[in-house]
């Protein structure tokens, strides 16, 4: 399974905000720091924000920052909020659904794949690995 662009960054930037413990970011700053599209990151960061993950403030010092404590966030909800419609497989149109036991197994298998995304909050996604060749 592979997250849409839009989720990847989303969850980038989350994570860098919650690394920054409470300081804003600018999103020309975290667009360029990560080689992104600032287009893109304003649009995610829109959705951010209309989900209730994070705020924007305008201004000099302005930026968006967390809305909530990152130990209160889950990185399952992160996911279900920006991957609308998630789902392994599009059943609808296949010829085989009407006799076919994949579709409650990819159902299964998401709501396995979610439910490791739910117990894992964004403090804890965003732990550095002090394993990890830094880049």
């Amino acid at each position: 399974m592979q997250l849409t662009q839009h989720t990847d960054y989303g969850l980038r930037l989350l994570i860098v905000l919650a690394r920054r413990e409470g300081e804003p970011i600018a999103l020309p700053e975290f667009a360029a720091e990560q080689k992104l599209s600032y287009h893109h990151v304003a649009k995610v960061a829109q959705a951010l924000v209309r989900e209730g993950f994070v705020k924007s403030r305008r201004g000099r010092t302005g930026g968006v920052e967390l809305a909530r404590p990152p130990e209160e966030i889950s990185v399952g909800k992160v996911v279900r909020a920006l991957e609308r419609g998630l789902q392994l497989a599009d059943c609808a149109g296949c010829e085989l659904r009407h006799d076919c036991n994949t579709s409650p197994l990819l159902a299964e298998a998401l709501a396995a794949f979610l439910a490791v995304l739910d117990r894992t909050t964004l403090a804890e996604a965003g732990r550095r690995n002090p394993g990890a060749a830094l880049t």
